[in-house]
């Protein structure tokens, strides 16, 4: 399942129109973190505004409608969930806390039904 998951996302994200999925800030980040996950480094980014950013990611996967042939319900789209955390490294402390929190942030998102951004 993991497999299909990646490769819808990377189908997505495949026939976004160029640039669609580039970052305009040069120190801005998106990494595959995991199985099926990916992670966004957002330096000098308000939790606001990185929830911003996990929006419209979320809705310009959802509006490319991408088919997920796996499914026969109203998620028959590529979605994706995600979850949002910031730091400030002088403040907060461990790296590993930013990415529990963008964990449990995710876990909420799938909870609360998937198809939707989560701040941690």
């Amino acid at each position: 399942m993991n497999a299909y998951i990646i490769s819808g996302f990377r189908s997505a994200v495949g026939k976004a129109p160029r640039g669609k999925f580039r970052f305009t800030r040069p120190d801005d980040l998106a990494a595959r973190y995991g199985g099926e996950e990916f992670a966004l480094l957002l330096p000098d980014t308000t939790a606001e505004g990185a929830l911003g950013v996990a929006e419209n990611v979320r809705a310009r996967v959802a509006d490319m409608a991408v088919e997920h042939s796996a499914r026969g319900d109203e998620l028959s789209i590529v979605t994706v969930s995600l979850g949002v955390s910031t730091l400030v490294p002088e403040d907060s402390g461990a790296p590993s806390r930013l990415i529990q929190a963008a964990d449990a942030a995710l876990y909420a998102a799938k909870q609360q039904g998937r198809n939707r951004a989560v701040q941690g």
